[in-house]
């Protein structure tokens, strides 16, 4: 049984062979042992966890799998020990591949399963500095899992029930391994504490208007075939395992937590640990799906961040400086829809639904604006965003959320991909960096459309990017290459903007370490590839053309993305320009790993704190915003 740990939900569909190939038949039988490895990873991998299956395939019993056993998983620190050791032998076995003899697809899949189970194996390899309980951790992340739960047919309905019920046992495995950290000395920072214990808090204060009966009994109401008396049962049985299982395993972790307050001996940041530094390289490379060292990454970030630190301040010099303009009052779902139909820049994508609604507060974490739950793979028609109403403060929010979430975003890019038939292992493939950072590229687009003058448009884009690549560089500063506050106070100043904000993005890059670098650095990346292509064809250069070669292969590392970015240079005549910053992946790569997130994360969105800026007199209003997108994970 395989235990990959903090898997990642996307969305796929079988791989098949695209039509007019020809190959020898070495070549065929290689490639048909390779995709019937990746049939058997993907198999080992649904019936090992029923949360990953359900949200995977919504009709499991047509692919003859078996039912994985009904609990959420294990939580010991043995699990990661297996985890580790599996994914070290599914390396071995990788490797026995002929890859000169795969296919251009198969050689994708190969490299992108590579580089995550090399990023995976080398966070379980140190269990101590994964902190479960840390904010946007377990907790939270099975807030999501239970109220997103659809029930498809009334089987699904005792297993949720069935899996509810098992919470406080496994709640129970996660605090035994937290224990253990902190008994050596790891424990998460007190900021961190602090904000896990406000949000047990706020779950735990409302009982029987909880938001895990509230839905549970919508749900049921909206199901067809069940007896009223069955109805009233489910209502009930899942009332009573909310209010004396649940919420009592949720208190009893505040309590434990508190009691541990203290452990941490050392700095706030993940450098400040014993084997942080390492630890957190790795956990870099697997978040913004780069093999770039974190000073590379600084240093890409931080020339990026200059420049549009500079477009900025140039632009507020030269015109009226006016970031009041907004679009008018709309619902979410005509701002979607308005989203939907103005694609022209890119490929068209599947006929989808969407709904989109706002959370209620007592589950909104306070660090996510929104998310976009994967559909399964057996049923991409139907698509989910949830928005937290209390950080989306104007229409101007409103429409880049949903376009990051949206159009062209999560729900168009997985989509879109879904639409190609990769091969379904493909879905348990996280690639953050990508999916966060194309979402952050499209976010960045829709300003053209969001009917603002061009210069009200183009200041608050900005305005949006410096947010995104700041808090990404400062978390790189802090937790990959040590900055102390201090330091980062000098490193704030010498971009001209105020030391007195390093305390308050310090607190926030310690408490939730690599948050932000998907988004900011995945931004970056993109944005380089850009650049790359406009530099190099000129004239030649049509977005529609750049944006569909980003899209093919779905998400992946990007030493790939830049691979195909080239070849499609030269195919039109062009020399790539400038050199590489991100390696092309070799035939056999070996890449540091990071941590792997909870099953149904799928990822989710943005952060920020918008600083104010000295230089000029001119002053940057200041604005805490932090979002992440869940991808059933993701975002």
């Amino acid at each position: 049984m395989k235990k990959m740990r903090n898997i990642l939900l996307a969305a796929a569909l079988l791989l098949s062979m695209p039509a007019g190939i020809v190959r020898t038949a070495a070549e065929r039988d290689e490639n048909k042992a390779f995709e019937e490895f990746m049939d058997s990873e993907f198999r080992e991998m649904m019936e090992s966890d029923y949360l990953t299956m359900h949200y995977t395939l919504k009709d499991f019993a047509k692919t003859g799998f078996d039912k994985p056993d009904l609990t959420v998983g294990d939580a010991t620190w043995e699990s990661y020990e297996e985890a580790y050791q599996e994914g070290v032998d599914t390396v071995a076995e990788l490797k026995t591949f002929d890859y000169d003899a795969l296919s251009e697809e198969n050689r994708v899949n190969y490299d992108t399963y590579l580089f995550f189970l090399e990023n995976m194996n080398a966070l379980n390899a140190k269990p101590e500095l994964d902190f479960i309980f840390a904010p946007n951790g377990v907790l939270d992340n099975l807030t999501v899992n239970f109220t997103e739960f659809a029930f498809y047919r009334e089987e699904d309905i005792n297993d949720y029930l069935e899996i509810l019920s098992t919470i406080d046992e496994y709640l129970d495995e996660c605090l035994e391994v937290t224990r253990r950290q902190a008994a050596d000395g790891y424990f998460m920072c007190d900021a961190a504490l602090k904000s896990t214990l406000e949000s047990i808090d706020k779950f735990t204060s409302k009982t029987d208007d909880n938001e895990l009966i509230i839905i549970f009994d919508k749900n049921i109401d909206a199901m067809e075939g069940i007896s009223d008396e069955h109805r009233q049962e489910y209502k009930d049985r899942n009332r009573d395992i909310v209010l004396n299982a649940y919420i009592p395993a949720c208190r009893k972790v505040g309590e434990e937590l508190q009691k541990l307050q203290g452990s941490r001996k050392v700095g706030d940041s993940v450098y400040d640990l014993e084997g942080g530094k390492e630890y957190y390289e790795s956990l870099l490379k697997f978040k913004t799906s780069t093999d770039l060292s974190p000073q590379e990454i600084f240093d890409l970030a931080d020339a990026y961040l200059n420049q549009e630190l500079q477009n900025y301040i140039v632009m507020m010099y030269t015109g009226s400086g006016d970031f009041e303009e907004a679009r008018p009052e709309e619902d979410a779902e005509s701002v979607l829809h308005f989203l939907q139909d103005h694609l022209e820049d890119f490929p068209a994508g599947p006929d989808v639904t969407f709904t989109a609604s706002y959370l209620d507060p007592s589950v909104a974490n306070p660090s996510t604006v929104a998310y976009y739950m994967n559909p399964p793979i057996d049923d991409v028609t139907e698509n989910i965003i949830r928005i937290n109403g209390d950080l989306v403060g104007d229409t101007n929010e409103l429409y880049t959320t949903l376009a990051h979430e949206g159009f062209p975003g999560h729900c168009y890019q997985i989509t879109w991909f879904l639409n190609q038939n990769p091969h379904p292992l493909r879905s348990q493939i996280s690639n953050m960096g990508y999916t966060e950072g194309w979402a952050m590229y499209v976010q960045d687009w829709a300003w053209k459309n969001s009917g603002l003058s061009t210069e009200s448009a183009e200041l608050q884009r900005m305005d949006q990017n410096v947010n995104y690549m700041l808090n990404a560089v400062c978390d790189v500063a802090v937790n990959g290459l040590g900055y102390s506050q201090e330091k980062l106070a000098e490193y704030l100043t010498g971009l001209g903007l105020t030391a007195d904000a390093a305390a308050s993005l310090y607190e926030f890059v310690c408490q939730q370490p690599a948050l932000i670098t998907p988004y900011g650095i995945g931004l970056i990346q993109f944005l380089k590839l850009k650049d790359m292509a406009v530099s190099s064809l000129q004239d030649q250069f049509n977005l529609k053309e750049f944006n569909t070669v980003l899209l093919n292969h779905g998400d992946r590392p990007f030493a790939l993305v830049e691979a195909d970015v080239r070849a499609y240079i030269e195919s039109k005549g062009g020399t790539p320009a400038g050199g590489s910053s991100m390696p092309v992946s070799p035939v056999n790569p070996i890449i540091d790993p990071q941590p792997p997130q909870n099953n149904t994360w799928i990822p989710l969105t943005i952060g920020g704190i918008c600083l104010a800026v000295l230089i000029g007199c001119l002053l940057w209003r200041r604005r805490v915003r932090t979002r992440k997108v869940f991808e059933n994970e993701t975002e």
